[in-house]
């Protein structure tokens, strides 16, 4: 009985770690998309990976009569973690019996209005609307009359309509505190641009562990970038000419953990017998650099299946857990992160 319910739970972002390719490869796969060319070891690999998990047992048989779900997303970046959302409320919607098209948003009129008709044609049940960055969502130019709810994002003038959000707070305050538990007690924070949610919340997690463990936060151990890897490179080596120098450094992305491993090397220091480094949204990347980075997993997988689960809800007029439901990540820990055991 336990071993079926294990398997029903298995998703395409297990898949994935298994298989050791990415999400969006599996989701070509397994949705038989010939849109993008792949080696056919790779689609074979693919398919008996998810045959052995277990995950033929998940397949819903879809009928030309599928009700439709839109969701629209304002753009997303190359690489972007968010991606790791739509697959998995595309999966959520099929297991529902529901087809979801996905929609890119642009701000131009014609676009708008584009899209506000495809919106009220009549097609669909439900809108999902999408951010690849958390942020407040301004939805003026845009009218809708079916069900909504709001994805890594939030709208103050719709105080009713659900918002499913990473709780980026406590992910900061988990990556600090793991740190903390290590016994460093110098911690800097290599951050993305204040005008970001998702920065501001982590440094607030960040600040609030180390008050907790009376430990005074040392706003020169605050280095803000923009999250280019140049731009965390310099800034590394600010933070490696402090006195005293930090202990361990918590990055807001793993890019930029990938600018700080390249300064902390160039100085001649090593990972983590020097200086421990923590990254943040587990990217492929992380199990990669060696040694191994320690990484906050943002819960991007969760977060598109909760969007749809919720989204059903409102439709069916169902109760649902909050307005605006905030969801936690978790911290992958790896040799990054793992203070060297002192010498006898």
């Amino acid at each position: 009985m336990n071993k079926k319910k294990n398997r029903n739970k298995v998703t395409m972002s297990h898949i994935a770690a298994k298989a050791g390719v990415s999400q969006s490869t599996v989701s070509l796969v397994l949705n038989n998309s010939n849109s993008i060319k792949l080696a056919d070891n790779t689609r074979k690999k693919v398919l008996r990976v998810a045959h052995e998990m277990g995950y033929e047992s998940r397949v819903v048989e879809r009928n030309s009569s599928s009700e439709k779900i839109i969701l629209v997303i304002n753009g997303l970046i190359n690489y972007d973690p968010f991606i790791e959302a739509i697959n998995s409320a595309q999966e959520c919607a099929r297991l529902n019996n529901k087809l979801l098209a996905v929609f890119i948003h642009e701000n131009s009129e014609d676009n708008v209005k584009a899209l506000e008709e495809e919106i009220n044609s009549g097609g669909y049940i439900g809108v999902i609307y999408a951010s690849s960055m958390t942020r407040e969502l301004k939805l003026n130019s845009l009218n809708w009359t079916i069900p909504a709810v709001l994805l890594n994002g939030y709208c103050h003038d719709l105080p009713n309509v659900p918002c499913i959000l990473p709780a980026d707070k406590m992910g900061g305050y988990v990556v600090t505190h793991h740190l903390i538990k290590q016994g460093f007690k110098n911690i800097a924070i290599l951050t993305g641009e204040l005008w970001m949610d998702a920065s501001n919340d982590r440094i607030a997690g960040y600040r609030q562990a180390l008050i907790d463990n009376d430990i005074f936060p040392d706003d020169n151990y605050v280095q803000v970038t923009n999250w280019s890897l140049k731009e965390a490179y310099q800034k590394t080596l600010k933070l490696l000419s402090l006195s005293p120098r930090p202990e361990a450094i918590f990055c807001s992305s793993d890019y930029i953990a990938l600018g700080c491993y390249q300064a902390i090397l160039a100085q001649g220091l090593h990972i983590p017998d020097d200086i421990a480094v923590v990254g943040y949204d587990n990217q492929s990347l992380a199990a990669e650099l060696t040694p191994g980075l320690t990484s906050y997993k943002l819960p991007y997988n969760e977060m598109g299946e909760i969007a749809v689960q919720t989204l059903l809800d409102v439709i069916n007029q169902q109760p649902f857990l909050s307005s605006k439901l905030k969801v936690e990540g978790k911290l992958v820990v790896r040799k990054s992160s793992l203070k060297a055991k002192q010498k006898i």
